[in-house]
This record gives C-alpha cells, sequence and structure tokens, in this order.
C-alpha cells in the first residue's frame, strides 16, 4: 500500500467567534483499491477536487473512503464518491445527529444518507490487510485513529482528532499530559515512522525516539 498526502489539514481562525478546521487528506493505493483517507469538508472541497484531477482520477475510481470519526470537517465530502464503501466505527451508529442543531443534523444526515454501501468495524480490525483499527473514543464516541503498513513511507499512525496539531503533539511528548490518550500516542509514536496530524502537517518521528 503506498500513501500520498493530498492535503494537510489546519485550523483558520477567522474571528473571535468563527473558526474553521479542516482535515488531512490522504490517498492509499492498494492493487485495484484506491483510498481516501479522512475526505474533508467543503472548506477543501474544490482543492480535493483539483488534486484528484492532477492525478488523472474520477471520484467513480474512489473504492473506499475511511473515517476517523463522523464530524464534518473530515467525512463531509465523502458524499462525493458514489461508487465507494465507507469504513467507519460502529459506534456511530448510536449517536442521535439531530442534536447537532437544526441545520448542522440535517447535514449530517444528507451525508449519511448520501452512503450507498457502509461498512463498520471496531477495535484491532485490520483492513485491506494493512490498516490497524485502534478504538480511541477520546475525541468522539466512534473515533478511531490508524497504524497503516505503507511501503513508501513504513508505518504511518494517523491519530485523528485525539491529537490535531504540533502543539498538543509536544506537550504529549514533554510529558506535560499523562492522560490515557497521551500515553497512548507516546506507544504508537514508539513504534511508528511517521505521525499525520489532522489539523496539521506531518511529523517525522525519527527525532522522538
Amino acid at each position: 500500500m503506498k500513501l500520498e498526502i493530498l492535503l494537510e489539514g489546519g485550523i483558520i481562525n477567522i474571528s473571535s467567534v468563527v473558526k474553521a478546521t479542516y482535515s488531512t487528506i490522504a490517498l492509499l493505493y492498494d492493487k485495484d483499491k484506491k483510498i481516501i483517507l479522512e475526505p474533508g469538508d467543503y472548506v477543501t472541497h474544490a482543492f480535493l477536487e483539483n488534486k484528484l484531477k492532477e492525478l488523472g482520477l474520477k471520484v467513480e475510481e474512489i473504492t473506499d473512503v475511511v473515517l476517523t470519526h463522523f464530524h464534518l470537517d473530515h467525512a463531509y465530502n465523502s458524499m462525493f464518491f458514489p461508487e465507494a464503501t465507507v469504513h467507519i466505527h460502529e459506534n456511530y451508529l448510536k449517536k442521535s445527529y439531530e442534536k447537532f442543531g437544526m441545520i448542522v443534523g440535517k447535514q449530517y444526515l444528507a451525508v449519511m444518507n448520501s452512503w450507498k454501501k457502509a461498512r463498520t468495524f471496531k477495535d484491532g480490525d485490520i483492513l485491506f490487510d494493512k490498516i490497524k483499527v485502534y478504538h480511541t473514543p477520546w475525541h468522539a464516541k466512534e473515533h478511531c485513529s490508524f497504524v497503516v503498513e505503507t511501503e513508501n513511507m513504513g508505518k504511518v499512525f494517523f491519530a485523528g482528532d485525539i491529537v490535531m496539531t504540533r502543539v498538543e503533539f509536544y506537550d504529549i511528548m514533554r510529558m506535560l499530559r499523562n492522560d490515557d490518550c497521551a500515553r497512548f500516542v507516546r506507544e504508537m509514536v514508539d513504534n511508528c515512522d511517521y505521525l499525520v496530524l489532522t489539523h496539521d502537517g506531518v511529523v517525522d518521528l525519527k527525532n522522538w525516539r
């Protein structure tokens, strides 16, 4: 399985009230599979379209979408891949999306209803023989992190939103945090080559061993 980072995520503070987050988007190639890990949302959908065009890919060619969790800044663009199977932790079925609000709740339902095929996973599952699933529910009850075995980057740790930025990562590695989440992140860092942050860049982990 080969990995290409299509977009490094970030956080835009527009004002003291308005904040826009956009997730890192990754493309995984494995034999006949073309897998989008975290397709992002409407902040980056135009960028994603242009990037796919550069790669000569049509949305219909994306076979699978894998989500760390079901928040719109990570999952909204999943609705634009009509042939893809969406993979997500089974706990997403236990949430009441109407509680997100009369507008946002409808967005969640629209995204979910667009999925022609959805397949759930659980802690310890291995997707496509290469993606190890870790249930990490500190951010959302369905939240998972992944370790991906790749040909071009070695072992890659996708933390999801349990550690979003370099600042959060540095706090964990400098032992300024010692909760269950922090201990899990340090354990993964010890065994992986790269860390993909959902709202920041990619970290080469050789410097942290």
